[in-house]
């Protein structure tokens, strides 16, 4: 195990280090000359399995997620129409198990896969309009490369609920090329979804309850040609984050943890080896400006 563990400690020990000092070299220009219509975060979460809504990717070994990605802004209004932001980002799965290090790939082992994703926000009242791209890409050649585009609509309801708002969303994702279930044809996502959260009152902690339903709205969950599983899984969570006393001009520094329970409908409970239940703990750190 050390010797498979050395490979990998050494990319996300590179990683790391790239999150650390471009998130550095960022937030001191922004602390300096910011005029808030950019906006940076990085980070990394790590984890002993990855479901990628609901599909099976991995479930051992180490799983360490790095990310980064900047958001500008194209237009700020007062009432009604409020923001239009542009978003460009790049995502990363690093993998010790057998989809990664101990696996056959030769090359860039661990790397199981490299997300490009850009895209748009729209902010009208309270209602939030996201049109996204995504390129799903695997550098060790595990899968094949999968495009989508993703419409998303979110809503603040806490003006209306308060302390009880539930930050609903709901998503489509369309299969542009490839599939992400290795399925034959390009498929439809639909997710649905609350987070409603609280405060602990005298400590810096944050507590969310996140609730998600996976769907196929056309071939996304193919348990076998022309078998589509409508119902793909529900994501139960428990998440806690708390910000670290960094100086301001550093960015904005948090820790979060948790654990997420899914449950699986029949294609991925098929695809998860005839297990129907998954439970999955997370920590990680975000440094945002």
């Amino acid at each position: 195990m050390a010797g498979s563990w050395r490979p990998v400690g050494q990319l996300l020990g590179a990683a790391a280090t790239v999150a650390l000092v471009s998130g550095f070299l960022t937030g001191s220009a922004m602390a300096q000359s910011n005029s808030g219509k950019a906006a940076f975060s990085t980070g990394a979460d790590f984890s002993h399995a990855y479901f990628f809504r609901g599909i099976k990717q991995e479930r051992s070994g180490i799983v360490a997620q790095p990310y980064m990605d900047m958001t500008f802004s194209l237009f700020e209004g007062t009432e009604g129409f409020n923001s239009v932001t542009f978003t460009i980002g790049q995502w990363n799965s690093l993998h010790t198990g057998p989809s990664g290090n101990d696996g056959p790939a030769m090359n860039v082992a661990a790397w199981y896969e490299s997300d490009f994703y850009t895209g748009f926000g729209i902010g009208v009242d309270k209602w939030e309009f996201g049109l996204i791209y995504t390129a799903y890409l695997s550098p060790n050649d595990t899968f094949g490369t999968v495009k989508e585009v993703a419409l998303s609509l979110a809503v603040d309801d806490s003006a209306l609920l308060g302390d009880f708002s539930l930050s609903p969303h709901i998503r489509m994702a369309i299969e542009l090329s490839g599939q992400a279930d290795g399925g034959l044809g390009e498929g439809v996502y639909v997710e649905l979804g609350v987070e409603p959260g609280l405060h602990l009152e005298g400590t810096p902690v944050s507590l969310s309850f996140p609730l998600t339903v996976g769907l196929s709205l056309s071939d996304y969950y193919e348990e076998a040609p022309g078998n589509d599983d409508v119902f793909g899984y529900v994501d139960l969570g428990l998440l806690a984050s708390v910000p670290l006393p960094i100086p301001e001009p550093y960015g904005a520094w948090e820790l979060s943890g948790g654990i997420h329970l899914l449950s699986l409908g029949d294609a991925l409970t098929s695809f998860n080896d005839g297990n129907g239940f998954q439970a999955i703990g997370t920590f990680g750190f975000n440094i945002g400006y």
